[in-house]
């Protein structure tokens, strides 16, 4: 049966729609909210480009005089893409919408080859449950911390280092070794390029992705337990290297297994924010070209070929005893005739960004 409700990409037309839907909006994206606000209508244009990975991919849903807006990130190939906002709010008009909008870009972030979908929202909004009748699942929850804009650490030891092209490696085994592997099905290092490094004895044991914007800084962290004893001079040296913390908030989302760095935090001068749910949806790549492979039919039974191996021109030095025999690659007994093994193998106080700030 058809649906009465159709999706489709933006298209210049939709401007004026964007513009007057985007601020009603719930956000779902922390980083991009907090750092650029809803910058949905410039995103947009970019993404209508044609023959260009350009801006964010863009959905508009009319139906009668009500109309919708939604809109995810996603770099061409990644494996993950990220719901950046949907509007307007679900008190609006209902969570129909809000459900055909979800399953469209769920599909069409799997033909852009991204295997999850993301959205970060609080539990306590309606948001969070169609989220799950939509068919997404939880995966980690996070707190937001955030210090308000001020004076920053000054004459203080500097534990970190800009990163650079050979930290790849590194940063990348210290995800591995921090991050719980549930969370790595659906999420990825945080972005690197510009980051800062603590190394101590030749070992990468923390790494800051820090993303700044017109409205905050936002500071993506993966810190080993073996920092525990630095911690408080490792935050105090990121402070420092962020001048722009003097007259802007900084934001940091701490996963539930990095909750040993709340105290610090509070030490540093950030306080809880937003606390959120990480969850995520699966999606089904197209295979856009079949690939066959011929067997063999014996008596209307389709049967796999078995490879064959010649023991003697395999393996030319081996003798093989009288008493045994090589067939079909097994070591077959005579006396017992007993076969023997062969070789085996922001949402919740985050949705929306702050207004005054704004």
């Amino acid at each position: 049966m058809r649906s009465l409700l159709e999706v489709r990409p933006f298209l210049p037309i939709d401007l004026p729609l964007v513009r007057r839907l985007a601020p009603l909006g719930v956000s779902f994206d922390s980083m991009t909210s907090l750092t650029r606000g809803m910058h949905a209508l410039g995103d947009a244009v970019w993404s209508a480009v044609p023959l260009a990975d350009l801006g964010t991919p863009t959905f508009v849903l009319r139906q009668d005089d009500k109309a919708y807006v939604a809109q995810f990130r996603h770099k061409n190939g990644g494996q993950h893409a990220h719901v950046t906002f949907i509007a307007p709010d679900l008190d609006v008009y209902g969570e129909l919408a809000w459900l055909q909008l979800l399953d469209t870009m769920t599909q069409y972030a799997g033909r852009r080859g991204a295997q999850t979908l993301k959205a970060e929202v609080a539990e306590t909004e309606g948001a969070y449950l169609t989220l799950r009748q939509a068919g997404f699942s939880v995966y980690a929850r996070q707190e937001i911390w955030k210090r308000p804009s001020g004076p920053v650490p000054a004459n203080v030891i500097d534990l970190l280092r800009p990163e650079t092209d050979e930290d790849a490696w590194a940063i990348n085994g210290l995800y591995v070794n921090v991050v719980p592997r549930m969370v790595m099905q659906a999420d990825t290092p945080p972005d690197t390029g510009n980051g800062l490094i603590y190394e101590y004895k030749g070992r990468v044991l923390g790494y800051f992705s820090v993303q700044e914007g017109k409205y905050g800084i936002y500071v993506q962290s993966i810190l080993h337990p073996e920092a525990y004893d630095q911690v408080r001079q490792i935050l105090a040296s990121l402070l420092s290297r962020l001048p722009r913390a003097e007259r802007m908030p900084v934001y940091m989302p701490i996963r539930r297994y990095q909750e040993w760095l709340q105290g610090t935090l509070n030490w540093a001068g950030f306080t809880p924010w937003a606390s959120q749910a990480v969850m995520v949806k699966h999606t089904v790549a197209r295979v856009e070209h079949l690939a066959f492979k011929p067997i063999q039919v014996l008596e209307g039974i389709k049967v796999k070929p078995i490879p064959m191996i010649d023991c003697l021109k395999s393996y030319p030095a081996v003798k093989i005893s009288p008493a045994r025999e090589c067939v079909n690659g097994i070591s077959h007994n005579r006396r017992s005739g007993k076969a023997q093994s062969s070789l085996a193998r922001v949402s919740g106080g985050l949705a929306r960004t702050d207004r005054a700030e704004r």
